[in-house]
């Protein structure tokens, strides 16, 4: 299968990937009519309820983190083909029925155009500001018992689960998805969570691996797909990478490191700039076009069928013109494919 390539959408990512003060309303129009012009598959957004501690120390003020069903809703009849990407929803954080009414609106209006991801969230601190009284959930069992009531909501008929975190009892959920039925992709790159994809999903989303490990995280997702008496070649692999380009790939690094992307990371991590940058290197892209050609050839070769790129830049005009640097002069080299 052709590698198909989806945009970093930008609506969510004020405070981790961008400064404060990065998105405009009207930009977020502006990026999805261009993202389909230059022939992107699909726009990935991200979902943050709040902010967190690392972001808080490395800006001024609050980020706008604009809720990705709603926006999305809203380029829904500015776009006619782009698909959008939920990558991720965090299951744990939402309430499951009016989850399910928003996805099925949304993939109803949009004409089947929605890549529906899930996952736990990649912090907990955000979590437990949002529920302070669940500290001690158990998150995992949270988000499968959360799938299976999307599943079951998404069917015919009334639907009901009891369950220890999700409960809804007789819901009639109207109109349904487009897409019958609609898959869920899970994000997840830890040991259980890859047997949880295997075991539950359509599909798994990793996000900043290196290629090698991305290839070892899918071989473990097929093998308990096929353990589970699913299909292992009936599940796809998505991948959110990270891109930033340069005049060389020190070049590349050197802008990498100004980033609010790196240095909300350092913030969190209090690693040293060469650790991080290490870790960065290791699972994103970086340099010329061409190096980038190179990169991206590996994670191909890992099983990814559909790569998210989130571009790493300070302001909306150089995300878009990064956009068009990458279409016209990275993806024809895997049109032939």
């Amino acid at each position: 299968m052709a590698i198909r390539f989806g945009a970093g959408f930008p609506g969510c990512r004020e405070g981790t990937a961008y400064p404060v003060g990065f998105v405009r309303p009207e930009a977020l129009t502006t990026f999805a009519r261009r993202a389909e012009e230059l022939g992107y598959y699909s726009i990935w957004s991200n979902d943050h309820l709040t902010s967190r501690q690392g972001i808080r120390e490395t800006q001024p003020g609050t980020p706008n983190f604009y809720e990705p069903l709603v926006t999305y809703a809203s380029l829904v009849n500015v776009t006619e083909r782009l698909r959008f990407m939920l990558s991720t929803i965090v299951v744990p954080q939402r309430d499951i029925v009016l989850l399910a009414k928003q996805v099925a609106t949304l993939d109803r209006l949009s004409g089947g155009r929605v890549l529906l991801g899930v996952g736990l969230g990649s912090n907990r601190e955000e979590f437990e500001a949002l529920h302070p009284a669940h500290k001690d959930v158990h998150r995992g069992r949270w988000l499968e018992e959360g799938i299976r009531g999307l599943r079951l909501l998404f069917g015919n008929g009334p639907a009901s689960l009891h369950g220890e975190y999700v409960q809804f009892a007789g819901v009639e959920l109207a109109p349904k998805p487009s897409q019958s039925p609609l898959p869920i992709y899970l994000a997840a790159h830890k040991p259980v969570g890859l047997q949880r994809a295997g075991r539950l999903a359509d599909g798994l989303i990793l996000a900043g691996l290196p290629p090698e490990r991305a290839g070892r995280a899918w071989r473990e997702a097929k093998a308990a797909a096929a353990a589970h008496g699913r299909d292992p070649e009936q599940i796809r692999l998505h991948v959110q990478t990270w891109l930033t380009f340069g005049d060389s790939r020190r070049d590349a690094e050197i802008r990498a490191l100004r980033s609010q992307h790196l240095r909300r990371t350092a913030a969190e991590t209090r690693k040293p700039d060469d650790e991080i940058l290490a870790r960065y290197r290791a699972g994103n892209l970086l340099g010329t076009p061409a190096q980038i050609v190179d990169q991206i050839r590996a994670f191909e070769a890992a099983g990814a069928t559909h790569l998210g790129i989130v571009f790493v830049v300070d302001t909306m005009d150089e995300l878009l013109h990064d956009m068009d640097v990458f279409a016209r002069s990275v993806m024809p080299a895997f049109a032939a494919a």
